[in-house]
């Protein structure tokens, strides 16, 4: 069967099975179909058939149909485009959504901008200089986990590493530019997580990363850290399985697919770093097989275990994936049995895990065990450094961009302020800094006017956040209290209020659950017309409903749930917090809930995240919760990436008062020793004589490195330890180095006092901007902070990096040096 007739039997079978829930939603879209010329009706069934449902609710067709046109008009425009196989053309040229993203009709404004600076050049040329204006346009910031839509990002200039790689795929498609985006969902060797880009070549699939421009592609600051990836993977949203989706997927091996939610995710972790095929095979407790049922791959980040792939066994009760090589959870659970393990995938290429009841505790066990979470090693090898002009050439690019951002954010600055009432004003000051930079439509600002009846009500925090602000989750902003009042009589809205639990029960009668992607938010009025949402769909639109109805409500900070407030803040459910958990800490530590600790509630196979209080040294706090279990995890994080944990998985019984002391590793100094190899650098010398770090390398067995900001106050502290453990440092026989930025800056009082106790050591002048910021990372060290601090072997071998100021940092390093003497 040709690719067409697949794509047609595909899009019309699961059209179909989806039309018949959307009652009048669905007749709006047969009208827009039957508008459509034949080949935009099929690309546009196929949109309508695979888009997560919640889309449909809150999306017109119209806009839907937009994006086919632009897509079927860049064919015509652009010859790479023309030339891309159909499969690629649909998913990653034609289709709308790429992320979380709110949609919104932006690809025109982007073609239109980029359409004569990428005329007559090739490809790869046209590639990088998309990446070009993304770069003029927007910058990095760190913000909330909401994903904008590209045409927020757009106008407010800035966006995390998501919205930034969501803006730079929608860029490139908008000039036919077959584009996607890839997640490592979650780091191994630290806290964090990123997305960047590839694009095909027309040949094979590139990266780079998104608005940070290259002279090349294939170059990121992330190459290293991406080498250390347990899994990085693209998603296209398809419903189906396999068997149905495969026919868009002709060069992808079938255990690098799965799908989940409607979501197909393509392991593509072996373009960047080592991987194994690591398989799964879950058992009962009588050695049978089990078929269709879900393993769990997690990763520890943040003290917690992060799902990264879900994949359901086959037959023979297997699934196989793709891993880098390091550690990884795998769990299933099936009715009341569980199973999970902590696996290493560099040491053994397959798992067992056998079902049985009590993996969990019951009401009268708890279960604490220890474990470490290998990172994988990374790559041995680095990419070759830019050439001088490559540099160059980056360097001007990023500071044109930079120049040109700023012109850009002066004209917002003075463009006139909306003409707003006061209320207006009042509601638009209560949404964060993302809202109000990406715009907010007045319409929303004016529907919240109908919440200013019950001010008087409430206290006024419980009233503004409650009530008030149209932010509830992390939802598109739409208005939709009065279609929601509207929708209700008076008396029975009257009887809501009485007792607001009722609407809680409303929904779970009338809005069936659907498995749409868990990670997109719907609209409240979206999922209402629907009369479906996914889990989260459904709390935001509790909250939705009562507020409409004049009764504050909002997600739990603690745990997610929906919650309503009459005298205190009240669970939506019913079921209310009777025991209490006081956490303790240590005396020589501070706990941080989701950096070095964090409790889950662990329901129905899943692990809900419960947020409690950072914890100074000896700090305690008490936090109330539900009665069931509960896992509890520690974690030390080494400079390797490697993490030591414990875990206790306990349960709380109704009306209990458990008191527990959290407790640390602590790991031995080898444990804080790496190998990553270092790209060559040039170090000048006061004459100005240019070095190679290969010529200075060979001259000592061991060498530290300082990159120093004299007169600033991490870089006084850490020359300061120096000067006093400088005997120390003499007799180690390690060579050091300090780097100043250039020749103008000259060495302060304090480095003045530090080079006399330092015969040996030698001062250097060295390349701040590009070099250092890439050896940081290079070492998983924050490449924002000086001094950066990297002790390295002979043969050119990072094997330990710091930077910013750590109290210690002399005498932990004479500790390496001791260690790496034996």
């Amino acid at each position: 069967m040709s690719g067409w007739s697949c794509l047609e039997g595909y899009s019309d079978c699961f059209w179909q099975e989806r039309r018949s829930m959307l009652q009048d939603l669905g007749e709006k879209a047969d009208s827009v179909l039957a508008s459509c010329l034949p080949e935009e009706r099929e690309y546009l069934r196929f949109v309508l058939a695979t888009l997560p449902l919640s889309d449909l609710g809150d999306y017109e067709p119209e806009l839907l149909l937009h994006f086919v046109r632009n897509a079927l008009a860049l064919k015509k425009e652009f010859s790479w485009c023309a030339a891309l196989p159909e499969h690629l053309f649909l998913l990653y040229v034609l289709y709308p959504r790429v992320n979380t993203e709110e949609l919104a009709d932006c690809r025109g404004l982007f073609h239109d901008a980029l359409r004569d600076r990428v005329k007559g050049l090739s490809l790869e040329e046209a590639i990088l200089e998309v990446n070009r204006w993304c770069a003029e346009e927007v910058t990095y910031r760190s913000t909330d986990d909401r994903t904008a839509s590209p045409l927020a990002v757009y106008r407010c200039g800035y966006g995390r590493c998501g919205e930034e790689s969501t803006f730079a795929v929608n860029a490139l498609r908008s000039v036919g530019i077959c584009a996607r985006q890839v997640y490592a969902p979650f780091w191994s060797h630290c806290d964090d997580n990123h997305a960047w880009v590839e694009v095909f070549d027309g040949k094979a699939w590139r990266y780079l990363g998104a608005c940070e421009p290259e002279p090349e592609l294939d170059r990121g600051w992330f190459t290293g850290a991406a080498s250390r990836a347990m899994l990085i993977h693209a998603r296209s949203f398809l419903p189906g399985t396999q068997e149905d989706f495969s026919f868009l997927f002709p060069e992808t091996e079938p255990e690098n697919l799965w799908a989940e939610q409607g979501v197909v995710y393509e392991a593509v972790t072996a373009r960047y770093g080592k991987t194994r095929a690591f398989s799964v095979t879950l058992k009962d407790e009588q050695g049978n097989v089990v078929p269709e049922e879900t393993v769990t791959f997690s990763i520890l980040n943040m003290a917690r275990f992060y799902p990264i792939a879900r994949k359901k066994t086959g037959r023979d009760g297997t699934v196989k994936l793709p891993l880098g090589l390091g550690s990884v959870r795998i769990s299933a659970v099936s009715g009341g049995l569980s199973a999970e393990a902590v696996i290493d995938t560099s040491e053994r290429s397959s798992a067992e895990l056998v079902l049985r009841e009590g993996v969990l505790p019951d009401a009268e066990e708890a279960l604490f065990r220890e474990f470490s979470f290998f990172a994988p090693a990374g790559a041995p090898g680095y990419p070759a450094p830019l050439s001088e002009s490559g540099r160059k050439k980056r360097r001007e690019w990023l500071d044109a961009a930079a120049q040109l951002r700023e012109e850009k954010m002066a004209r917002l600055s003075q463009r006139p302020l909306e003409d707003r009432t006061e209320e207006e004003r009042r509601i638009f000051a209560l949404l964060t800094e993302k809202d109000r930079a990406g715009g907010v439509r007045r319409e929303v600002l004016r529907d919240s006017l109908l919440a200013l009846r019950w001010e008087t009500e409430y206290p006024q925090e419980v009233f503004e956040q409650g009530l008030l602000s149209p932010r509830i989750g992390l939802e598109p902003l739409r208005p939709w209290r009065e279609r929601l009042s509207a929708a209700f009589p008076a008396e029975e809205q009257a009887a809501f209020r009485e007792a607001p639990r009722g609407v809680w029960s409303w929904i779970e009668k009338q809005i069936r659950e659907s498995d749409s992607y868990s990670a997109l938010p719907a609209t409240p009025w979206g999922a209402f017309r629907l009369g479906a949402a996914n889990p989260t769909g459904k709390a935001v639109l509790f909250c939705a409903l009562c507020r409409s109805f004049g009764i504050p409500a909002r997600l739990s900070p603690v745990d997610g749930a929906p919650e309503f407030y009459r005298e205190g803040w009240k669970k939506a459910g019913g079921e209310e917090a009777h025991c209490t958990l006081t956490l303790t800490a240590p005396e020589w530590q501070e706990a941080l809930c989701g950096q070095n600790y964090s409790l889950s509630r662990l329901e129905q196979g899943k692990e809900i995240p419960v947020v409690t209080a950072d914890l100074p040294a000896k700090g305690s706090a008490a936090i109330s919760l539900r009665p069931g279990s509960y896992r509890l995890l520690t974690v030390s994080r080494m400079p390797n990436g490697n993490q030591l944990g414990s875990q206790l998985v306990f349960p709380l019984a109704t009306g209990e008062n458990r008191q527990l002391a959290l407790s640390f590793r602590e790991g031995q100094i080898s444990d804080m020793l790496e190998s990553q190899g270092l790209p060559p650098f040039i170090l000048k010398s006061r004459a100005g004589k240019a070095v190679s770090s290969e010529e200075l390398l060979r001259e000592s067995l061991l060498s530290l490195f300082f990159w120093l900001e004299p007169g600033r106050e991490p870089t006084e502290h850490i020359l300061n330890e120096l000067r006093e453990a400088a005997p120390a440092f003499e007799a180690s026989g390690c060579a050091l180095h300090f780097l100043l930025e250039g020749p103008e800056q000259e060495a302060d009082a304090t480095l003045q006092k530090t080079l006399p106790a330092l015969p040996g050591a030698q001062l250097w002048y060295g390349d701040f901007r590009d070099v250092a910021p890439q050896l940081a990372r290079r070492m998983f060290v924050d490449p924002e902070k000086l001094p950066l601090v990297i002790l390295t072997g002979c043969k050119g071998d990072g094997l330990y990096g710091c930077s910013g100021y750590n109290v210690g940092t002399a005498k932990l390093l004479l500790r390496l040096l001791n260690e790496l003497e034996k």
